[in-house]
């Protein structure tokens, strides 16, 4: 009796240290199936049991359903974000052409007949037209670089050309701002992998942050290091944190909780992406107030 009463306790150890080895084994099958579906979300997967139980059925069902409701989640964040899109280019595409007449018809204006008066109300709508037109192509411009569809074929560019062009176009604005402008650039040309209208786009958007931003100074340079080139934007700025420096290139972020100066908080965003179609990338730094912007490109052999 005593022999049967060994034997069937053995049994049953046995039993429960293989039960507890499947077990163990479904449940690291299970982690590994989720694992996989968190890196793939856009495939339809489900997890399944290595082994039958009940209890760990329900649970694997469970999980399933909320992967689904996840996935419905994001198919329609994703239509609904590309609809957003579409209708900014939409209504920007719609708005500028009118108001580029408008402009046309302001600066043609005969303006021998006004008063001093009359003069200066006149330049307040044309700023403010101006400013319009910014904000408009900003939205123009955002749709654009976000969609997928948007490709932009790398090809040769002259940066130190183009960084020079871009310093004199705005010499106006940063004067104005009293800026202290140096520019550090080789004398010789730096190719970089890019694309001519894109990046004359992101360095006209980070020129026009610095004329909203910056104080005291701005350092403009090139610096060189194997088959990487960076281009740095270095500026003074006043109160901020290192909490705003990492939200610059977010959408629709300013500092200007106001917004007077007719910014959409736009143009960082969109040079990153920009940077991004363009295989580089765009980073900004906060030392002791002093904020750096780097484009980091591939060099052009």
């Amino acid at each position: 009796m005593d022999y049967v009463l060994i034997l069937c306790g053995a049994a049953g150890m046995l039993y429960f240290a293989v039960r507890l080895l499947i077990l163990k084994k479904s449940i690291k099958s299970a982690k590994q199936q989720l694992m996989e579906i968190n890196g793939q979300m856009g495939e339809n997967r489900e997890m399944m049991l290595l082994a039958p139980d009940k209890e760990l059925e329900e649970l694997l069902e469970e999980i399933n359903r909320s992967l689904k409701k996840i996935r419905q989640e994001r198919i329609g964040y994703a239509r609904r974000e590309t609809e957003f899109k579409q209708q900014i280019e939409n209504i920007s595409h719609d708005l500028r052409t009118p108001l580029t007449s408008m402009l046309g018809y302001l600066k043609l204006m005969d303006k021998t007949g006004f008063g001093e008066e009359e003069q200066e109300d006149l330049q307040r709508v044309l700023r403010k037209a101006e400013q319009l037109q910014e904000l408009i192509t900003q939205f123009y411009d955002y749709s654009r670089a976000t969609a997928k569809e948007y490709l932009l074929d790398p090809e040769c560019v002259e940066i130190t050309r183009m960084l020079r062009e871009a310093l004199a176009d705005s010499y106006g604005e940063l004067s104005e701002k009293q800026l202290e402008v140096e520019a550090e650039l080789p004398d010789t040309p730096v190719y970089v992998a890019g694309n001519q209208q894109a990046l004359k786009r992101v360095i006209q958007n980070l020129l026009q942050n610095s004329v909203k931003y910056a104080v005291d100074f701005l350092k403009v340079s090139i610096r060189k290091e194997e088959d990487r080139i960076e281009v740095c934007f270095l500026n003074a700025v006043e109160e901020m944190t290192e909490q705003e420096a990492e939200r610059l290139f977010d959408r629709f972020y300013t500092r200007d909780f106001s917004r007077g100066d007719g910014s959409a908080g736009l143009g960082l965003t969109i040079a990153r992406e920009f940077m991004e179609k363009m295989g580089g990338s765009i980073r900004a730094e906060l030392t002791d107030g002093t904020l750096k912007i780097s484009l980091l490109f591939q060099s052009w052999h």
